[in-house]
C-alpha cells in the first residue's frame, strides 16, 4: 500500500504526508470499486490485481478524480457532478473482459 500510496501522491503531484490519510482511504475506496465493478481480483497469474500495472493507472486515475471532485457544492446546486473520464471506462472495460483477469 505504501508503494500505492507514493505512486498515487506523484500522480497527483502531491508532495508531504498532510493528505495521506486521506488518499489511503481512497486507495482502499477505488481498489475495491475496480474489484466489484470488474468482477476481477486477481491477475490470470494469481496475483493481486493491485499487482497489475494497468488496474494500478485505474486505481490512480479514480482516486485523482475523487480528489479532484470531492466537494459537495453541487449537492442541490443544480450542476451535475464530474464524469469520470473515458480512459478510465476503457480500462475498467478491458479488465472486466480480458482474459489476462480472473476472480
Amino acid at each position: 500500500m505504501d508503494e500505492l500510496l507514493a505512486e498515487v501522491k506523484l500522480y497527483l503531484r502531491l508532495d508531504g504526508d498532510l493528505e495521506d490519510t486521506l488518499l489511503a482511504g481512497m486507495i482502499k475506496a477505488a481498489t475495491k470499486y475496480l474489484i466489484s465493478a470488474s468482477g476481477k481480483s486477481k491477475t490470470a497469474a494469481g496475483d493481486d490485481i493491485t499487482s497489475d500495472e494497468l488496474a494500478r493507472l485505474a486505481i490512480k486515475m479514480l482516486v485523482s478524480h475523487w480528489y479532484d471532485h470531492r466537494g459537495t457544492e453541487w449537492l442541490g446546486g443544480g450542476k451535475a457532478p464530474a464524469e469520470i473520464g473515458y480512459s478510465f471506462k476503457v480500462i475498467l472495460a478491458h479488465i472486466t473482459m480480458s482474459g489476462d483477469y480472473t476472480k
